[in-house]
């Protein structure tokens, strides 16, 4: 490599050479590969020093990219089901981290008190652990003489049972082993890809509540958690409506809007309902009555209203 050549390329990059010295360096560069290689080194960094503004990028492009990546090495789906149910409960221990005194003490429809609700969700998320043989974090006595402690405690425990969840779910476990499920009338049995759904989903939905209950927003959860969420329904769903007995040959489609919207299908109808997908989800969880979900119904008004009303039982409350 020309020491002086060397010394000129910075200045050539930035095209402050003057005419002589710029051939000069071109001619030495298209003889010399170690100063050639060099220079278009310089020049390609001089190209970004010049840009004066961040551009923004095309709309879609991060789709494309992660799209384009998922073909190239698909996502594991147990990672994905364990990273949405931790992602919920890191959301639902800020929320209790900013409960003061009173409230703790505040009342709940269906477990007396928040500290009674997060026994309740600990309870679920132990049940799951147990069939794992993951250990089972001991939930505090509530007394009602110390419920700010009991409220403390109870957020403690919780949130230990679900770090023991996270982490013991590691290795590639048979997502269709046979577990538990949290369900309103009692536990029945599913395999371990819909516990894992169910865990997010009610984590979501119990921090929902709390913040209903503190006058909070609520929250929104991912879409593909929310498709998660329809389809385990959707799956649920025939089972549930067999046992109120209705049970109609022909095909129902469910078309959900928004950012997690999709279409899926039941094998009864014919019928259609169309509505907001996250709004279903809280109807499934029993957060929202069925009469109040604003929907488009096609087909078979009566059975589409069935299917509504069979659908708002599904939750584990």
């Amino acid at each position: 490599m020309d020491a002086h050549v060397a010394d000129s390329l910075g200045a050539w990059a930035l095209d402050a050479c003057d005419g002589d010295e710029a051939a000069a360096i071109e001619a030495h560069l298209a003889r010399c590969a170690p100063c050639s290689a060099a220079a278009w080194q310089l020049r390609a960094a001089s190209a970004w020093l010049g840009i004066e503004h961040v551009m923004e990028p095309p709309p879609g492009l991060r789709g494309q990219i992660l799209d384009r990546a998922r073909s190239r090495r698909p996502p594991v789906l147990l990672r994905t089901l364990v990273e949405a149910y931790a992602s919920q409960v890191a959301l639902l221990d800020r929320a209790l981290r900013g409960l003061n005194q009173a409230d703790w003490r505040t009342p709940d429809p269906r477990h007396h008190d928040l500290a009674g609700l997060m026994v309740h969700l600990t309870r679920n998320d132990a049940m799951l652990a147990t069939d794992l043989t993951l250990p089972v974090t001991k939930l505090p006595e509530l007394s009602r003489r110390h419920e700010t402690a009991a409220g403390a405690a109870v957020h403690e425990a919780w949130r230990a049972q679900a770090d023991t969840l996270v982490r013991g779910l590691t290795s590639e476990e048979d997502l269709d082993r046979d577990v538990s499920l949290a369900g309103r009338d009692g536990p029945g049995r599913g395999p371990l890809r819909d516990a894992l759904v169910q865990r997010a989903f009610e984590t979501w939905i119990h921090l929902d509540d709390i913040s209903e209950q503190v006058g909070r927003r609520l929250s929104q959860p991912p879409p593909e958690q929310v498709r998660r969420i329809v389809s385990l329904a959707v799956g649920l769903l025939p089972g549930a409506l067999a046992a109120h007995g209705v049970d109609q040959p022909g095909t129902g489609r469910l078309v959900l809007t928004g950012p997690a919207g999709g279409e899926w299908e039941l094998p009864l109808g014919p019928f259609t309902v169309q509505a907001d997908a996250v709004t279903f989800a809280r109807l499934v969880a029993n957060r929202r009555p069925p009469e109040t979900v604003a929907s488009a119904i096609e087909g078979d008004h009566r059975l589409a209203g069935l299917v509504l009303r069979v659908a708002a039982t599904l939750g584990c409350d």
